[in-house]
């Protein structure tokens, strides 16, 4: 993607000055060969096509002829429909802009409101290659639910990228030995299934589309890689297409017939899912067993690791998976013993979070060092570009910063917001007197701000840049991930996957809103599972509360460093809590940032922060982790 494909997001622009790829007429688009850029190209991938079709934009561009504007104009139009980031799970909003950079962005499906929307129908009624043919019509559709034809159009062409799929004729782009088990089947279906509702559940699209998907689900079941079958039997039940207890009873069958190697935690999912399809069919003895099911193979995921941390953190989890289930009282009880007899090894496990791994080639060249790296490993890379600085660090290099430039720590120092209001001051100290706390506070206040800068500028936007570049990362990717990460508790492992797929989509204001209310939830988390009490007691009412964060780290910081480390709570309070510093705690939660806030390099650092602890428990567990591809 270049400059050129961004935009800003402002529509006052858009209107003085609409961007090439909105210039394209109903006469260019009847006077084109629209798709000659994408005559041989065999990929189920939108972004395939987008790259064919960018190519001949710039090849029309070059020629400096102006027989060629306006296939530029059709062939420019065309890739940016196809460059949407594509969110099927969305019903309402299932396509979006690739990137988000500060007040620019490239193209969304509003902009194609008006004049263009006859461009798209035209082009989408006449295309013969069914992947562009879908996404055309899709947003037409979208933008004008009206246009039911075209919402049919999109429904059949989604279901042809299926059978070209099925036939060979079209190539996925992780090249799976069975491509209707794959991720681009899974998405165009669920999408045509997302269509069919409002378009007519028992019209001839629709019901095709559900027949498909009961034959791959049925196709899943047969085989041995426990993903698919969770994908297909979960879109199965989401959309209501077969009957609850079938669908619970064929998981179950699935999970009971030895196709599944034991281990797999995709396993625990599945039997969620069928004591939710138990239930869905009103069978709570069904329901009951699956649960029961699930927790024991949480018990079998704690007893595998040598981890005391993910040993407890998986004994949490089927304890609470065992809640409400009757009749297992005893079991619960036994499962809280070996809990605290696990939990007991924490504290020397998890005192620090330092990893014995040389970071500074690829603080200082992030691209080369992530040449060739699967997607995994580079998020793992991702997560270790920085290590946070002790305590004893920054005041050191603090209090020399001070004797070097005495003049700077002399007077006090103000702190404003934007509206003028004064939020912290600092006193001033003697003449280049290091062992004043606030003029050191202010010192390390500043250099963290530069470090940040750096760091965040130079290493986090180059890397992720560089990952979504050559790979697919959605919420699954970090569902897969998150999932062995102790700091992230079951119950958020949603939201945390939503709010990283957006930070890698470009979405900051998104991904800051959603994390940084979780970081309180996963703190508390990870001291629970280290035995300590969040809570307080109120005398006078008699009522039990948990400790918000900024009490968290007033009360209990040792509790909280010796889970971990110095370095690491220093990092967070001065980044999310204390002031003089971007206090984005504060800040997400009153609503006190503005527009531009999420994209500046402290929300950057701080959204990289949350991954990091969420990644950093699991890095002795590589070979343990399988991302779906």
């Amino acid at each position: 993607m270049t400059d050129a494909d961004l935009e800003p997001v402002s529509q006052e622009h858009v209107q003085k000055n609409l961007p090439f790829w909105l210039t394209a007429t109903l006469d260019d688009i009847q006077a084109v060969a629209f798709e000659t850029p994408i005559g041989d190209c065999d990929s189920s991938d939108c972004g395939v096509l987008s790259t064919e079709f960018s190519k001949a934009t710039d090849a029309c561009k070059q020629r400096n002829d102006p027989a060629s504007e306006p296939d530029a104009r059709v062939f420019a139009m065309l890739q940016a429909v196809t460059n949407f980031h594509f969110r099927p799970t969305d019903r309402n909003a299932p396509f979006g802009p690739m990137m988000i950079m500060g007040d620019r962005r490239s193209a969304m499906p509003e902009d194609f409101r008006g004049d263009p929307i006859a461009v798209l129908s035209y082009a989408a009624a006449n295309s013969k290659n069914p992947v562009l043919r879908a996404r055309l019509a899709d947003v037409c559709w979208l933008l004008e639910r009206k246009r039911f034809q075209l919402g049919r159009i999109a429904i059949s062409a989604y279901l042809d990228v299926l059978k070209g799929l099925a036939e060979g004729e079209l190539k996925e782009r992780f090249g799976r030995d069975e491509p209707l088990l794959g991720l681009a089947a899974r998405d165009v279906l669920r999408r045509a299934l997302s269509i069919a509702r409002p378009i007519g559940w028992e019209s001839e699209e629709a019901v095709a589309a559900r027949t498909l998907l009961v034959d791959i689900r049925t196709l899943a079941a047969t085989q041995g890689n426990p993903v698919p079958a969770h994908w297909f039997f979960e879109m199965d039940l989401d959309f209501g297409i077969s009957d609850a207890s079938t669908i619970a009873g064929a998981i179950e069958a699935y999970l009971l017939s030895g196709l599944v190697e034991p281990g797999s935690h995709i396993i625990v999912e599945l039997w969620r899912l069928a004591a939710r399809a138990f239930h869905s069919a009103k069978d709570e003895q069904g329901k009951y067993r699956c649960a029961t099911a699930a927790a024991e193979a949480l018990v079998d995921e704690a007893l595998k690791h040598s981890s005391a941390m993910l040993g407890s953190h998986w004994l949490s989890e089927a304890i609470s998976e065992y809640h409400g289930i009757p009749g297992k009282k005893d079991r619960r009880t036994e499962l809280r013993h070996k809990l605290i007899d696990v939990q007991s090894g924490i504290a020397d496990e998890m005192s620090s979070f330092s990893q014995p791994m040389d970071l500074s080639e690829i603080a200082a060249e992030v691209e080369q060092q992530l040449d060739g790296l699967d997607l995994l490993d580079a998020l793992m890379i991702f997560a270790d570009l920085e290590q946070s600085p002790t305590p004893e660090k920054l005041s050191e290099d603090a209090r020399r910063s001070i004797s070097e430039h005495p003049l700077a720590a002399l007077m006090g120092a103000s702190f404003h917001d934007e509206d003028g209001k004064v939020i912290h001051k600092s006193p001033g100290g003697g003449f280049g007197d290091g062992d004043n706390l606030g003029a050191v506070r202010t010192a390390i206040a500043q250099q963290e701000s530069i470090r940040r800068s750096i760091h965040a500028a130079g290493q986090v936007l180059v890397a992720r840049r560089y990952i979504v570049e050559r790979f697919y990362v959605g919420e699954d990717t970090f569902h897969a991930l998150l999932r062995h990460s102790p700091f992230v508790p079951h119950d958020v492992l949603a939201t945390y996957s939503r709010g990283f797929a957006r930070f890698f989509a470009g979405d900051n204001l998104t991904a800051l809103y959603i994390l940084t209310p979780v970081l309180e939830n996963s703190l508390k988390h990870i001291l629970k599972l280290n035995g300590h009490d969040v809570s307080t007691f109120d005398d006078a009412r008699q009522v039990q509360e948990d400790r918000t964060i900024s009490a968290l780290f007033d009360q209990m910081r040792p509790e909280l460093e010796q889970s971990f480390g110095d370095a690491l709570i220093a990092d967070i309070d001065n980044v999310f809590l204390s002031k003089p510093g971007p206090s984005l705690r504060h800040g997400v939660a009153h609503g006190f940032l503005n527009d531009s806030s999420p994209f500046g390099t402290d929300a950057i650092y701080a959204i990289w922060l949350i991954f990091r602890l969420c990644c950093v428990p699991i890095f002795p567990q590589r070979e343990q982790i399988i991302l779906p591809t």
